[in-house]
């Protein structure tokens, strides 16, 4: 459980310091550095998707995700539990400037990006079978100044971040061991090509160049080894 713990923590900490250090960080500063993470989720984006060994059954757990994502309006009630969690830190988003509509913006993108990146998902996997933290440690240097920058705009809220994406990494880091007797390299790399897209969506986003549907679309991940292995079995 170290990986979880230490990769929270840099998003908890980050966050404080970064509200803290707002004021002495220019606004256009902040916005060329988002553009800028928005960049690095575009790449590792599509450095993800170059892993899929089956790009069909990822087309399919994409739309079929985002379907029921959209039925369910999966983003629509994660942005309503964002609305009540940032009216009630409003006096840190009016002290900085900064609107709840900006304020659940960031939570919508960012939540993304912290408990639903593939990187967390196989860093956890990877922990939970071989007990090797190091690539949530990676995510953990990443995420550090990403909370730190945010923290800047939004204030210290965005911290609350750290809950959900510690309790997505423990749930996959204990429940490896059992998934890990049906996964193969076929599985992981096409779920490897499925978080690829999400993230490819994510930094489109967070460069303002397209908003996707983020949150929608993470049922994806559920549906990417079922597919996958459905493909194999008619089609390999």
């Amino acid at each position: 459980m170290l990986g979880p713990i230490i990769n929270s923590s840099c998003i908890l900490f980050g966050a404080l310091i970064g509200s803290y250090i707002g004021r002495l960080l220019g606004e256009t500063f902040r916005k060329h550095l988002m553009l800028v993470f928005g960049c690095i989720n575009i790449g590792m984006g599509v450095f993800m998707i170059s892993k899929t060994q089956a790009l069909p059954p990822v087309v399919c757990s994409l739309l079929l995700g985002t379907l029921v994502g959209e039925i369910f309006r999966l983003e629509y009630l994660i942005m309503i539990i964002a609305h009540k969690v940032s009216t009630a830190f409003s006096r840190i988003g009016k002290k900085q400037n900064t609107s709840l509509e900006y304020m659940r913006e960031q939570f919508s993108i960012f939540l993304v990006v912290f408990a639903g990146s593939g990187l967390g998902f196989f860093g956890a996997m990877q922990e939970g079978l071989t007990g090797d933290p190091s690539l949530l440690i990676i995510k953990a240097l990443l995420d550090f100044p990403t909370a730190l920058f945010i923290a800047a705009n939004t204030g210290a809220i965005i911290g609350i971040l750290c809950v959900p994406q510690f309790l997505v990494q423990a749930i996959v880091l204990l429940s490896a061991g059992f998934v890990g007797q049906f996964t193969t390299p076929f599985l992981l790399d096409n779920f490897s090509g499925c978080g690829g897209f999400i993230m490819l969506a994510t930094g489109l986003r967070t460069c303002g160049i397209m908003q996707f549907p983020i949150l929608s679309m993470l049922p994806a991940f559920l549906c990417s080894m079922p597919l996958s292995l459905l493909w194999l079995h008619f089609f390999a």
